[in-house]
């Protein structure tokens, strides 16, 4: 990478709101990965009470990104980020104080809604600081924030339980998002604040445009909602618990090692050229998983699928960013991440219903022709022009007011 592009992209504010998402989003994954556990031995909840509550922060995701993108450009970047990592600060310390299964469900929910805010809010700003002609590199890097989180979140959960216990666990949440609300003040955005008070439509929240793509989005993500959420069962399954606990190790070096490369090829080719091939990748990927149940299959998945979907994920986003006005990034990325989360969070729920019929494997073979499906959707929007064209190199970003 060339020296004006890592100062045009690696600015102060674009490293600080990156440790923001990488520490926001680990400590979210370490809580996360020890919940059903947690509200199993400590409040005694079946398994589907359990399920429940810990799934609840992904309809509290949904919520905060529906209306973040409403009220970003109004009440400024980094106002609405400081509150996002103040609530997100609140609600982990609550679970020191809550003490009944109503108050973890509120918890949970509110919990989500400080993720969907501070993501959102954060993604729009990495669209906002980085020019245009950067787009794809910026993006990738700040997307290995959350590889990194990804990594290293469900580790500190799992590894720390035994030793630290909940409460520590709990903790370490607290701690880091202390250190996001430090961070905020490294923020700087330039924007210009809009305070029309007009009537409020469906257009404030989200962007129309950008639903058929996001539904793509959120078909691709029901194939890795469904590894997430079955690996381990399907580890047991199969005897190759060794390889499936370095599945998640492997995907995320997979995308370190990858999307800076992709970044660079998206900014001077365009999109197709990287989402083609990452779907291809990660259709056999899950092929693998689904046709061969060795050690050394599950760690060739875990790199296909970080090639696959850890890049598809950071250049469908730019992508998606590239089709509106700067004006418009903010309900962008809403509808993106709203698309993206709604993905994950139903697909274990609408597999869970066919997996007592074809097996943990099976599902990883049915999701690998659902994705080969969505190359062809990809191809039929390229075709009809539904999906803009990368903004020109030479595109100019006016700054005009700091938020």
């Amino acid at each position: 990478m060339s020296s004006s592009a890592i100062k045009a992209i690696f600015t102060k504010t674009f490293v600080a709101i990156s440790l923001i998402n990488m520490l926001g989003l680990a400590g979210y994954y370490a809580i996360f990965v020890v919940s059903t556990q947690f509200l199993s031995e400590v409040f005694h909840a079946s398994t589907a009470v359990a399920g429940l509550a810990t799934g609840i922060i992904v309809i509290g995701c949904l919520v905060g990104r529906f209306f973040t993108g409403s009220i970003v450009h109004s009440a400024g970047y980094r106002r609405v980020l400081f509150c996002g990592v103040v609530l997100y600060l609140l609600t982990n310390a609550a679970y020191f104080f809550a003490d009944t299964l109503a108050l973890i469900f509120l918890v949970r929910f509110v919990s989500g809604v400080a993720v969907g805010i501070v993501g959102t809010v954060t993604g729009t700003i990495v669209a906002v600081v980085v020019p245009s002609q950067f787009h794809g590199r910026g993006i990738a890097y700040f997307s290995m924030s959350t590889a990194l989180a990804l990594c290293f979140g469900p580790f500190i959960g799992i590894a720390l339980v035994d030793t630290l216990g909940y409460e520590g666990i709990f903790a370490i949440g607290t701690a880091m998002a202390c250190v996001n609300l430090l961070l905020v003040p490294f923020v700087k955005v330039t924007a210009q604040r809009r305070l029309d008070h007009h009537k409020l439509s469906l257009a404030d929240f989200i962007e129309p445009k950008l639903i058929p793509f996001s539904l793509l989005v959120c078909v691709v993500c029901l194939a890795w909602g469904n590894i997430q959420a079955f690996m381990a069962a399907y580890a047991r399954t199969f005897d190759v618990v060794a390889a499936a606990s370095s599945f998640f190790l492997v995907y995320a070096i997979a995308i370190l090692l990858s999307r800076p490369f992709s970044g660079k090829i998206y900014d001077a080719h365009g999109a197709p050229i990287i989402l083609y091939p990452s779907l291809i990748l990660l259709t056999a990927s899950l092929a693998l998983l689904w046709g061969v149940h060795e050690g050394w299959s599950v760690l060739l998945a875990g790199a296909l699928a970080g090639l696959g979907f850890g890049n598809f994920q950071s250049v469908a986003q730019v992508s998606a960013i590239s089709m509106v006005s700067r004006e418009r990034y903010a309900q962008a990325t809403s509808t993106f991440y709203i698309f993206f989360d709604l993905g994950l969070g139903v697909a274990p729920y609408l597999a869970g219903y066919v997996a007592p019929h074809v097996g943990y494997d099976g599902i990883y073979g049915l999701n690998a022709i659902v994705v080969m499906l969505c190359i062809v959707w990809y191809a039929v929007l390229h075709m009809r022009g539904v999906l803009s064209k990368r903004p020109s190199l030479g595109q100019a970003v006016d700054f005009s007011k700091r938020d």
